[in-house]
Formats: structure tokens, sequence, C-alpha cells
């Protein structure tokens, strides 16, 4: 009987494969005419596609998914009002370039075809969005929109959008928890658009997951290896606006603003690069909510202050709604190192009506370097901040100034030499030397981060900072000949 069941699953299976097709197509309707099924492969023809609408609907298998790809990645060129809309499960797309388009009444990639047919188990691949802008700065659309569960969107290349609207937005539905991967991205080049007072107008970031009205439910989205330049569209860079998302082994590269977890509650933010180059307003991360983790990070000439220093825990509004700030709770900030940083910390921060302090939160171990006694190490906002709860314990600064902040000899230790070098990793960082004196408190506390920033062992040994002196490194920081599109240079 059992062998029976398998015969004739085989007998399906190979069915359905000798049935496969291999079509080359020169428009959307031949795309949108049928629904695929798997191991089929469209090929989009080489050329312009001007105006095109595609819908493309499929259901494919594990190791076997229904292909569309460009028939050479890059020559296949999307303008005008063209979109890409996919719903179904197993579809893999790539190799396609939306240039120069105008589209404004709708995302330019989505998956889903309709609000009833979603994509799961789908990949966009080595795909490219440069310049598709309509002329109303003003007009709001969405670059990306993922729908569904256990989709990818990676090695892809999005620069250049100069009108309002999130560039790439994850979605959540009741009772779904999307497990999307964003990986080895190239997000590019944008510039806030303002209103009549110069204020940067709102919804510019280049990634939100959730928004404030589904931010309770978890998302477990994962965002690495990205590579983050210019990227000015407002404060918010990534907006996490859910819970359980993992931020891990970016870079971001002269950003004016940060990388905020507005809304929801246990999000880690570990391995990641901010490396400022002194430009006004670049900053690094934002904390709100309950329960994150940011360690592992690195910061360096960054010029923010307040909201976008290196580090900001904010304070909450007593009977917040949904879309305001909730109190900081439980946050672990440790092993982070800043060097040459405007202001390292900015603890209990915002509006003067607010009035819930962080509480039960840790900063541990970090580790704080400047070449000059004017950076701000740390400053605390005193407003209504007088039952804040915050341990501090252990962070080496070796110079620098403090606003509101008295400490005790184990919650900062300063005048230690750290003997910082550049180690000539891309980016070059400063790591400490083999006779740093930071070596003098290493720690087995927080067995749970077993590696530092570059993938080095931390078992047992940790020194406060980013780096470890010794060990071998297993984990490079993404660059951008290691990320988008194989077919574009930026």
């Amino acid at each position: 009987m059992i062998k029976c069941i398998f015969f004739i699953l085989w007998l399906c299976f190979s069915v359905n494969m000798v049935s496969a097709k291999y079509l080359l197509v020169s428009s959307a309707s031949e795309i949108n005419m049928r629904k695929w099924t798997s191991g089929d492969t469209i090929v989009m023809k080489n050329g312009n596609w001007i105006d095109q609408t595609i819908v493309f609907r499929g259901v494919g298998m594990k190791f076997h998914p229904v292909v569309l790809l460009a028939q050479t990645p890059g020559k296949v060129i999307l303008k005008g009002n063209s979109s890409l809309s996919f719903s179904g499960s197993f579809l893999e797309i790539s190799g396609l370039f939306f240039y120069n388009g105008t589209l404004k009444e709708k995302d330019i990639i989505s998956f889903r075809t309709s609000t009833t047919s979603i994509a799961e188990n789908c990949s966009l691949y080595n795909t490219a969005i440069v310049s598709c802008n309509p002329s109303e700065k003003t007009v709001d659309n969405k670059w990306v929109s993922m729908y569904g569960k256990d989709n990818i969107v990676a090695n892809c290349t999005f620069a250049n959008k100069t009108n309002s609207g999130t560039l790439l937005v994850v979605w959540l539905d009741k009772d779904v928890i999307p497990n999307h991967i964003i990986e080895n991205n190239y997000f590019g080049y944008r510039n806030p658009n303002k209103d009549d007072s110069g204020k940067e107008l709102n919804g510019q970031e280049i990634i939100r997951i959730g928004d404030s009205h589904t931010s309770m439910q978890t998302a477990g989205v994962t965002v690495k290896g990205n590579f983050f330049e210019d990227c000015n569209g407002e404060t918010e860079i990534i907006s996490n606006k859910s819970c359980g998302n993992n931020y891990s082994n970016n870079i971001f590269v002269a950003c004016k603003g940060t990388l905020t977890l507005r809304h929801g509650n246990d999000c880690t933010v570990d391995g990641n690069y901010f490396i400022g180059n002194g430009v006004p307003g670049t900053g690094g991360v934002r904390i709100i909510g309950e329960n994150h983790k940011v360690y592992n990070n690195y910061f360096e000439n960054l010029n923010g202050t307040d909201f976008r220093a290196a580090i900001c825990l904010v304070r909450g509004k007593e009977n917040s709604e949904a879309y305001e700030y909730f109190q900081v709770k439980n946050a672990l900030v440790a092993f982070n190192t800043m060097v040459n940083c405007s202001q390292s910390f900015s603890i209990n921060y915002n509006n003067s009506s607010f009035k819930l302090p962080p509480i039960g939160s840790v900063i541990a171990f970090n580790h704080v370097y400047n070449t000059s006694s004017t950076k701000i190490n740390v400053e605390i906002d005193k407003t209504s901040g007088a039952d804040m709860d915050v341990k501090w314990q252990n962070n080496l600064m070796n110079q620098g100034k403090y606003e509101n902040f008295k400490f005790s000899e184990n919650q900062v230790i300063t005048g230690i030499d750290p003997n910082m070098i550049q180690v000539g990793t891309n980016p070059n960082i400063y790591e400490p030397g083999s006779n740093t004196g930071l070596s003098a408190y290493i720690t087995s506390d927080y067995p749970e981060i077993t590696q530092d920033i570059r993938g080095r062992s931390r078992a047992g040994h940790k020194l406060p900072g980013a780096s470890q002196v010794s060990g071998e490194s297993s984990l490079d920081a993404p660059s951008k000949d290691s990320v988008g599109a194989t077919f574009l240079e930026i």
C-alpha cells in the first residue's frame, strides 16, 4: 500500500515536470494570461517594456519553483507606468530593471495580486528600481510592498527615490507571522521632501516593518547584510513597527537618521555599522518600547544628537496611543563601540510633556573612544526623569563630557588607554590592540552573546565594546561590491 502511494506521488510529480513550460515572452499579457505551475520558466525578452502591468500568478514547489526572469539580467527595462504584482507560492523573480518610471497610483512591486491573493515562499532577486518617481514629489507611493509570509528580497538595488512614501514596506495581516528576509540589498540616495516650514515630511523611511495599528503583532522579519548610503528621507531610516524582528550586519554610511525601534517589542539590533563621516544629522539606534536588545554595534563619526544620537533611549508618554511613544522597559544596550560621535548616549529625551523615563534597562560593557574631549559621552534629559531605572555597568569611556549624569567607578570607567587602532577592514574600523587597557574588564556575563561584530568567539571572555582582540573572523561588513543587483553599479 505504501509503495503504491509513493508510486502515485512520483507519477504526479513526473507528469507535472514533463508538462513544465519554458516560454520567451515580450509583453505583460503573455505573463498574465495563465496561472503558472511548478517548473515553469517565463523569460522576459530583452528590451524596453513601457507601461506594462505584470500580474504573475503561480504555484510552484520548493525545489521546482515557478521562475520569471530577464533574458539577460538588467536588459529588461521597465519604464513609464510599469509594475509587477505576484501571488501564489514558490515563485522566483530575477533580473528586472525598473528605471525612470513614473507610476504613482500603486506599488511598483507588490507581493500580492489582490487583497486575498498573496505571496508565500516567494523570492525577488537581482532586481533594481532606480529613479522611478512621479513628477509630483508629494505623491505617496511604495516601491516594494511585502505581504504574505516567508518571502525574500535579496541582492536588489534601490536608489534615487525622490517622492514621498516609504521605499519598502512589510505589511502585517492578523494572525500571520511574516518571517520575511531582506538581505544583501543596496539602498541609496534619498533626500527629504519638506513642508513649507522646512520640516521633513513623515513617511519617507527606507524600510518600515508594520505600522502603528499592527505594532503589537510578531513579524519575525530579518534584515541583514544590507548597505544603506545617503538615505536621508527622515529621522527614521528603518522604522520598526512590530515585534520580534532582527537587524544584523547592516551598514549605514552618511545616513541622516537612525534605525528606529518606533513601535513594538522584543527586537534585536546586533553587529551593525553606523559610519557618519561627520555628516550633520547622522545617527545610530533609537529605542522605544519593551525588551529590545542592542549589542555588538559600531558607531563612528556620527554628528547627530538627541533623537539622532548614537544610542537614544526615549522618554514615553502616559497612556500612549498606538501611534505615540511607549515607555522604554527592559532594554539591554551592551558591547557597543562608539568612536568620535558627537553624542554617544542620549537618555530620556523627548517632548517635555511626556513623563515616563526608561526603566528596568541595562547599559553595560560599552566602549566610547574619543580623540577629543569635546564630545558628549552621556546626556540625560532630567525632565520628568526622577523615577528613571537604568543600570550602568563597566562602560569604558576614555574622555568626553557628561550632561546631567554622575556616575560611580563601576558604572563608567575613565582614563583607561584602549590602544585603539584602525585594522584595515572595509570599513576601516577602530579596534583595541593586543595591549589594550580594556582587557582588565573582560566578562563572562551575557552568555547569549556568543560572537563579536566580526564573528569572532566571545565565549567566556568578552571585552567591552563590539570587538575582541583575537580569534578568527568569520563575518565581514557588507560592501557596495557584495550587495545589490549584479548588473548595476551605483
